[in-house]
């Protein structure tokens, strides 16, 4: 990984140069070199036991050990900045320096810094004997001069503050020397003891919670924690993670210069949210690398670039691929769907100009469990990411924005006002998965949301199918008692109650055998079900251990359950089979049955009679034929006649999952609106529920397939009756509006909205597939965003003004603002300085970055040196057009044996190539800042004196 990262760093240990206390037992001779060697192994052991990466040696007044010790650190794999402790000639007892040099350094080096600007020798000598003891002595020099006089290339720390011998230690100093001491600017960072507990109102207190006014660099000091360790088990007892690139002493002034979000001490309460405590230990989803391959229109060559887990910054100047960069990441993890028209017209133009025979792939690591995937786009694929050796539509979720679809997105219209709600919107629901658009996945909620709705349509057509049926039922019995009638006319009393006879058997027969099928169409089932129980179950499902044993015993029962469930279905449709059989029996043995067939015998006799007689027994038969079949009809309906109140049931159920999913959704966008405006503070958000009718309008005329000219009042007013809130009982309106879309009985919609009747024919004649579509479309909310004017008062609504009311930059600031202070995916942003002043930078967009990359990578295209700088960019990677091939910036370096070793311009501020180009392309080159700070120069001064 290029870039920084954190380092367990205690930055103040001593040796055995002076009243080291060495573990019981042990046994060195110190002025035997292979017994410091071994000694310096097991010190060594003890620091990499304690976890810590990197010491800074402190001993009183003497660079003697720093050689050994930095052999020793190599042996073992620790970084060791070389330094010293001194006592200067400031305070009652001599005020303590802590001096570090950078890794190089040797202990000659630190002999010609002690006896020069620290202020030792003739008269001033490094140690002291006093009763026998051998102590350190003072420097000729105070701590000022000190400070002044340190040469470039050493740092300052003030150990143990508050304590003897500390800087700001009412025992040891106080006054103007104090004041001037914490304020110098080479005294770099200060150990002011334990900070876990800052309450009271003391001075000690105050320092260690910055809080004193009058002592305003503390708000700019680096606080550290060090163990000022003389024995072995104290080393890394107080610790400071530091986030540096280079392990050199500019990459250590640098984390001291930005102490916000390059300082952790052992007590800062940022570490306990961290996994193990460890700042290194990232969680949240990030791109390691991506890399544009094959035919690139714009570059002879392959580009492939590294990123950082948090935030990366990419430089270089006009065609240097930064845009290509972007368009790769949105192809690979986003899409241009949900961009502005005219924006996402351009994307896809550039997409098919540049990429349109390229491959691009990438890395990235997923949320909590780091595991790496590789995704890749092709213009024939799309993309795909490779999971468990098997391709699959990528889903990795990765937000990118532009200026200019910030500026888009925030931009208001007449004759739209709520279209910036419907961009802020689709960018929320991109971010908490709730995109209606998004039906790739079984899961997206655009699916969901589709499959209920066509669980409802199906419900709801169901209901009104068995309405119309069961409506049929008073006819039907009205026709029945009509046919009975005509039927008995053809009867003499003394043959009605022959006839009577006839007709019972008839239909006590007819209902045995109807009861018989469905007895049979039963066992059937049973035969059908027992054969389900018994097919052949997965065995593939295994539980991980330690469960695997007990799993299996579980698996077996639930079979062996199936199994016994099989053979009570087997053993029952064999006895009813038996039972069957003998049933038949003695039914064709009944006095019933023979009356039946009597009976049967007698009508034939009847009919018979009747023709011999002349008269005319095809009407009767038609009669009795149609009797039974309208007799037939009114029982199926009876039968279902009580599924009424179910599938009713079944409607408003499926009714309330559409419902659900909407509230789900409605109830995360309010989740995360809350949120941007409880952490912004410059931002607010008015909800409307379903007050966004422009797009259900439109929707409703295209499904119906109404011209452009057609029904331009009728569609509007509507929507006005169904989804304004003003009106009563809306929750009924909708029921009614659902019901006859669903019937296609549009009366009494077309009189309570005042419709014309050619619309509500209209709508009534449409596929009753398009109406239930139709029935099933309810307008989305309105979020209106306001953002706080400057120097506002948030409590006053006089202060608030609404996002499409600004400026283009104050819309951009908002927008951008709404940007980062939601969602935990990597954010990509492309130059989002543009239409913002510096002051809105500054004040804005840095201030935001550092905060934000503690929990999401931000990958940033910026042409504006504060944001790299002064957002403390872990990685800044820069640029160029080579020839015409798009590459990272690289420089050939020569290396002591010869060899030409290429340095690639990717990693921090304290990287020097990184810093020249920062130089080059965004400050137009040291000259033209130094030109600049000249003519600023009263404002300059004025601004180094002032308190904050």
């Amino acid at each position: 990984m290029s870039g920084t990262k954190w380092w367990k760093c205690d930055l103040q240990v001593a040796t055995p140069a002076w009243e080291f206390k060495l573990p019981a037992g042990s046994n060195f001779k110190f002025d035997v070199a292979q017994e410091r060697y071994r000694f310096l192994d097991d010190y060594m052991t003890a620091v990499r036991a304690a976890g810590i990466d990197v010491i800074g040696l402190a001993d009183h007044n003497t660079g003697a050990w720093i050689d050994e010790v930095k052999m020793a650190g190599q042996r073992h794999g620790v970084i060791v900045f070389p330094g010293c402790e001194i006592t200067t000639h400031t305070g009652a007892d001599g005020v303590h320096l802590i001096v570090l040099g950078d890794p190089q350094a040797t202990s000659q080096d630190f002999d010609r810094l002690i006896y020069g600007c620290l202020g030792f020798g003739h008269g001033s000598p490094t140690f002291l004997d006093q009763n026998g003891s051998r102590i350190p002595g003072t420097s000729s020099k105070t701590l000022i001069q000190i400070l002044d006089e340190l040469p470039d290339g050493f740092l300052a720390i003030a150990p143990h503050v508050l304590n003897d011998n500390g800087v700001a230690s009412a025992k040891t100093v106080k006054g103007d020397m104090r004041w001037k001491a914490l304020h110098h600017e080479r005294l770099v960072a200060i150990d002011p003891g334990d900070c876990s507990d800052t309450t009271g109102e003391g001075f000690n207190a105050k320092l260690r919670r910055r809080d004193l006014n009058d002592f305003p660099r503390l708000r700019e000091m680096a606080f550290i924690a060090t163990s000022d360790a003389y024995s072995l088990d104290a080393l890394g007892s107080r610790f400071t993670w530091l986030r540096m690139g280079e392990m050199s002493i500019e990459g250590l002034r640098q984390a001291f210069l930005d102490h916000e979000s390059r300082v952790l001490c052992d007590s800062s309460t940022a570490l306990a949210s961290m996994p193990d405590k460890n700042p290194n230990n990232v969680r949240h989803a990030w791109i390691s690398s991506v890399s544009l391959e094959g035919q690139l229109t714009n570059s002879t060559a392959s580009l492939e670039i590294p990123f950082h887990p948090n935030l990366n910054v990419i430089i270089g100047g006009r065609g240097s691929g930064k845009s290509s960069v972007v368009a790769a990441l949105r192809q690979l993890y986003s899409s241009t769907e949900s961009l502005p028209k005219r924006l996402r017209e351009d994307a896809d133009f550039f997409v098919e100009t540049v990429f349109s025979a390229a491959t691009l792939k990438s890395s990235h690591r997923v949320q909590e469990s780091q595991e790496e995937h590789q995704a890749q786009w092709s213009r024939s694929t799309g993309s795909t990411t490779l999971i468990g050796g098997e391709n699959v539509p990528s889903s990795f979720s990765v937000t990118v924005i532009s200026q200019k679809e910030l500026f888009e997105r925030a931009a208001g219209d007449k004759n739209d006002p709520y279209l910036s709600s419907r961009s802020l919107l689709s960018l929320v629901d991109g971010s908490i998965k709730y995109s209606s658009s998004d039906v790739r996945s079984i899961d997206s909620f655009g699916r969901q949301l589709d499959d209920a709705r066509v669980v409802w349509s199906s419900a709801v057509r169901n209901h009104v199918l068995l309405e119309s049926d069961l409506a049929q039922l008073p006819g039907l019995r009205q026709q029945a008692a009509t046919l009975q009638g005509q039927v008995d006319a053809f009867s003499s009393p003394e043959v009605q109650s022959r006839l009577a006879r006839i007709n019972a058997r008839r239909q006590e027969e007819e209902s045995l055998l109807n009861k018989k099928k469905r007895l049979l169409r039963l066992i059937g089932e049973a035969q059908l079900l027992k054969s389900e129980l018994l097919a052949t179950e997965p065995t593939t499902e295994q539980a991980g251990e330690p469960f695997t044993e007990e799993f299996a015993v579980l698996n077996l029962k639930i079979s062996e359950l199936t199994h016994s469930l099989a053979e009570l279905f087997s053993k029952a449709v064999i006895q009813t089979e038996e039972a069957l059989n003998k049933f038949e029996i003695e039914l064709n043995e009944s006095q019933w049955h023979k009356d039946v067939v009597s009976a049967a015998a007698d009508f034939d006799a009847y009919r018979s009679d009747l023709q011999n007689k002349g008269l005319s027994t095809s009407e009767f038969g038609r009669l009795q034929d149609e009797l039974t079949k309208t007799r037939e009809t009114i029982r199926r309906l009876e039968e279902k006649e009580p599924q009424l109140a179910s599938t009713l049931q079944e409607t408003t159920e499926a009714w309330m999952k559409i419902s659900g999913l909407m509230e789900r959704r409605r109830s995360a966008r309010q989740t995360l609106l809350e949120e941007v405006q409880q952490r912004s503070g410059r931002l607010r958000f008015k909800t409307k529920r379903l007050a966004d009718i422009a797009p259900w309008v439109e929707q409703l005329r295209a499904m119906a397939g109404f011209r452009a000219d057609a029904f331009l009042e009728d569609t509007p007013a509507l929507a006005v009756w169904l989804w304004e809130t003003g009106t009563e009982n809306p929750e009924q309106r909708w029921l009614e509006w659902r019901t006859a879309m669903a019937t296609g009985a549009m009366t009494d919609i077309q009189r309570k909205a005042k419709l014309r009747q050619t619309f509500s024919e209209r709508l009534a004649s449409l596929d009753e597939t398009i109406r239930l579509r139709l029935a099933s479309l309810v307008p989305d909310d309105v979020v209106m965003m306001e953002f706080l004017r400057e120097n506002g008062n948030p409590g006053n609504d006089g202060h608030w003004q609404s996002v499409t009311q600004g400026s283009p930059g104050q819309r951009t600031a908002a927008m951008l603002a709404f940007v980062l202070h939601h969602g935990r995916e990597p954010l990509i942003l492309d130059q989002p300085e543009d239409d913002l002043d510096s002051e809105w930078i500054s004040k804005l967009v840095v201030k935001e970055l550092r905060q934000s990359r503690w929990h999401r990578q931000l990958i940033v295209v910026s042409h504006n040196a504060n944001i790299p700088v002064l957002g403390d960019a872990e990685q800044v990677i820069a640029l160029e057009n080579k020839n015409g091939a798009l590459v990272v910036k690289t420089t050939e370096v020569a290396i002591p044996d010869g060899a030409v070793h290429r340095v690639i311009h990717v990693g921090p501020v304290e990287n020097q190539y990184v810093r020249n180009d920062i130089q080059a392309i965004m400050e137009g080159g040291v000259a033209a800042f130094v030109r600049r700070e000249q003519k600023y120069n009263n404002e300059t001064r004025l601004f180094k004196s002032l308190p904050d």
